[in-house]
């Protein structure tokens, strides 16, 4: 079977990177074209992943300019198809696969895990063939039910997160002279998505005052998603010059992460460390875990909600140091599946069934 894949996120590496591997060991061939990204090229660069690098996300803001980017998308997508020749299209919530696998008479079978991306899912509804979900995936993304919605027992994060395929490089802290439990880790993104828009997100000033916060009793680990920030010396002297596949490595180590990213949030919750979200911007698998492992999570939009989450989770740590990490993975593995057994599972017999 030949899979083109389209990646627009830096965690669609991650989502895909194991399941490649796997098929391609059953001799099944990939085509992978990717926004243009210096963090997505890197990390698929790192893995050894060959790919095909599209247009980059405009800076401009609007319905319109998302529009535009969509076609060159699509059209990215074509040339690659022209080529390679797939039998099969995939990606996480991409339209342009869905479009392109529609336009050249192919199946798509999408993942999605983003109830909030409203204009997206109208956009490759009409194309796409199958849409895996979460079970925590709060939206049906058909009025009534037509077989195209396939849920499994699984979070996103867990097709790397998984102990089937990661475990913490404990040299990755210590070439970074990183004690476990000892630092924490911060996320400021860019709201650069489409469905970030007419989001009120707390001020650079208010972030400044909590990461000076923390600094007098945790090191810090900082991560800008927004280059601008970085030239700020609130935040410059929290940076630290690591590889980002290593990423995962430290989060696993951190007393806490604080992040404005939901998949930040749940890579933290999948390897048990507690994680404060700082945002409106809710989607199901963090509504989710906030009701189900209210020690393990905190929602927040407030700096005041930020100190009273900090506070909670040092008294629990305090009170219960076994509680967090290895353990509550554990906990949290024993009622989930393995998502990419799953993902390559369903992939084959679809396609075994529907092979024209």
């Amino acid at each position: 079977m030949r899979i083109l894949i389209d990646i627009n996120h830096p965690a669609h590496v991650h989502y895909f990177r194991n399941f490649i591997r796997l098929m391609e060991e059953k001799g099944h061939s990939f085509c992978i074209v990717n926004r243009n990204s210096k963090m997505i090229n890197r990390l698929l660069d790192a893995y050894g992943i060959e790919h095909i690098v599209r247009n980059a996300r405009p800076q401009k803001k609007g319905t319109i300019t998302a529009l535009k980017y969509l076609w060159g998308m699509v059209r990215h997508c074509r040339m690659a198809s022209r080529k390679f020749r797939p039998d099969l299209y995939m990606g996480f919530g991409s339209a342009p696969c869905a479009i392109t696998s529609f336009l050249r008479r192919k199946p798509c079978i999408l993942l999605e895990d983003t109830e909030h991306n409203s204009l997206n899912h109208k956009l490759y509804k009409p194309f796409v063939n199958k849409v895996v979900t979460p079970f925590y995936f709060e939206k049906e993304l058909w009025k009534k039910p037509n077989g195209k919605q396939i849920r499994m027992n699984a979070y996103i994060e867990q097709l790397y997160l998984h102990s089937r395929f990661f475990s913490m490089d404990r040299s990755v802290l210590d070439s970074l002279g990183l004690e476990p439990g000892k630092y924490v880790v911060i996320r400021f993104t860019a709201f650069g998505a489409h469905h970030d828009m007419k989001v009120n997100h707390i001020s650079p000033e208010t972030k400044k005052r909590i990461v000076a916060s923390l600094a007098d009793r945790y090191k810090i680990v900082l991560s800008l998603e927004n280059p601008k920030d970085a030239e700020d010396p609130a935040f410059s002297s929290h940076l630290m010059d690591f590889p980002p596949e290593k990423i995962h490595d430290i989060m696993a180590g951190a007393a806490f992460v604080l992040t404005e990213g939901g998949t930040m949030a749940s890579e933290a919750f999948v390897l048990g460390v507690p994680y404060i979200f700082l945002s409106p911007l809710l989607a199901g698998n963090l509504n989710y875990q906030s009701k189900n492992y209210p020690d393990q999570v905190f929602l927040t939009n407030t700096e005041e909600e930020v100190y009273s989450a900090i506070k909670t989770i040092e008294e629990t740590t305090a009170s219960k140091p076994d509680l967090y990490g290895p353990a509550r993975r554990k906990e949290i593995e024993a009622v989930t599946d393995n998502p990419t057994a799953f993902v390559e599972d369903f992939v084959l017999s679809y396609f075994k069934q529907n092979k024209s």
